[in-house]
């Protein structure tokens, strides 16, 4: 393998061992399930962590392939096993461009329906109170910044389930579209409809642990694992995943594929930055 690296620690798993860490949306898995049947592969394995103490693996990329493959009654599937820690994983945050939906009735959903207040501040000071956890998250507008703040002065800002309320306040009232940054010159030009950016605090690994642990998931579109040496285009065979074969005799299939891959030379390590259109 040209410009080879250490290899992907692709594994066979059981499907029911896995468990995701975000919500997912029912018509996209529809529609992926639909679209696993029709073209016979896995295309792209999940990426999972082990849960340490159990022997469960939380899906840290991948939740809708692997709901999908839960709800087809697929009993096993490929996933590359990654350590959940830097720099073999890395765990930012993405924010939310929520658009189609007037800034009136977004900020009154917000104090209304989800009990939280609104406090104007400059954009340094709305960074700086959801670096220091005194706010939930922060909101940018074209008529400026606010902080999203508990009423009462409660203090729960670390918890991820005030995620859930505040996302549910928009969900499917608006269209919603991840964001890399938090500047509204930048964005704007992008989305015309833009209402406002969501920005929202930076997860860390315990915190998708715990909620995998505990029951809870994360609205989807905000965790976004950075995978170092992610495996792709592995078009592992449904019939292999489907049939009666025991687990063991899987993964020996899945190691004698990829010492045929490896003897016809078709693997290969791209050490660039890549953008994918057809997503």
């Amino acid at each position: 393998m040209k410009d080879s690296t250490v290899l992907p620690d692709l594994r066979m798993f059981c499907t029911a061992d896995f468990v995701p860490h975000e919500d997912f949306d029912p018509r996209r898995i529809d529609r992926l399930s639909q679209r696993i049947i029709e073209e016979g592969i896995l295309k792209n394995p999940p990426v999972v962590a082990e849960i340490p103490g159990t022997q469960l693996y939380v899906v840290l990329d991948g939740a809708n392939r692997v709901i999908a493959f839960k709800e087809l009654g697929i009993p096993h599937i490929v996933a590359q096993l990654v350590g959940y820690v830097e720099p073999a994983v890395l765990l930012d945050t993405w924010y939310h461009v929520v658009s189609g939906m007037s800034l009136h009735d977004f900020e009154t959903a917000l104090t209304q329906m989800g009990g939280m207040q609104l406090e104007e501040c400059t954009l340094g000071e709305a960074r700086q109170a959801l670096a220091r956890n005194q706010a939930i998250a922060y909101i940018v507008c074209e008529s400026g910044v606010r902080k999203v703040l508990l009423p009462n002065g409660e203090r729960r800002t670390g918890d991820l389930r005030l995620l859930g309320d505040l996302v549910g306040v928009y969900m499917g009232r608006a269209d919603i579209f991840r964001a890399s940054n938090d500047i509204w010159e930048i964005q704007k030009p992008y989305y015309p409809d833009i209402t406002a950016l969501v920005i929202f605090a930076r997860c860390h690994p315990e915190d998708i642990l715990h909620a995998a642990v505990n029951g809870y998931r994360v609205p989807s579109g905000i965790t976004r694992h950075i995978i170092s040496n992610r495996a792709l285009n592995i078009n592992i065979p449904l019939g292999v995943l489907q049939s009666n074969w025991t687990l063991e005799r899987k993964r020996e299939w899945l190691h004698e594929w990829l010492m045929a891959r490896m003897a016809a030379n078709a693997i290969r390590f791209y050490a660039e930055s890549t953008f994918s259109f057809n997503e």
